[in-house]
């Protein structure tokens, strides 16, 4: 979160909107917003919608017990609406600056309004 937001006008000159998802409660996410002073929503899955659309759950099982969690992914989407790439398996550092260069060439390729 803290790369993205080092980068976020970096984003918005290649017209991205960004956005992070938890499955955290909207009370948490805005916490972890002011905390992190993210100039970005972190928007709450509860239901896990979004997760499960993308492929993201893992679930763990402890005994009886299981557990399903949201894996940390990015999401890339053109324009179009369409998934132009999608991260499921992210290391953190570089991370943001990777997605970066992809929709900066993503903005280089896009037709002009």
């Amino acid at each position: 979160m803290r790369e993205f937001r080092a980068l976020h006008a970096e984003f918005a000159r290649a017209h991205v909107t960004l956005a992070g998802v938890s499955v955290d409660s909207p009370g948490t996410n805005q916490r972890w917003m002011e905390r992190l002073d993210l100039p970005y929503p972190l928007l709450t899955d509860r239901e896990r919608h979004a997760g499960r659309a993308f492929g993201i759950l893992s679930r763990v099982g402890i005994g009886p017990w299981s557990i399903e969690f949201l894996r940390r992914a990015t999401v890339l989407i053109a324009r179009d609406g369409q998934i132009a790439a999608l991260w499921n398996r992210v290391k953190v550092r570089g991370h943001a600056a990777e997605v970066l260069k992809m929709a900066q060439a993503l903005e280089r390729a896009a037709p002009s309004a």
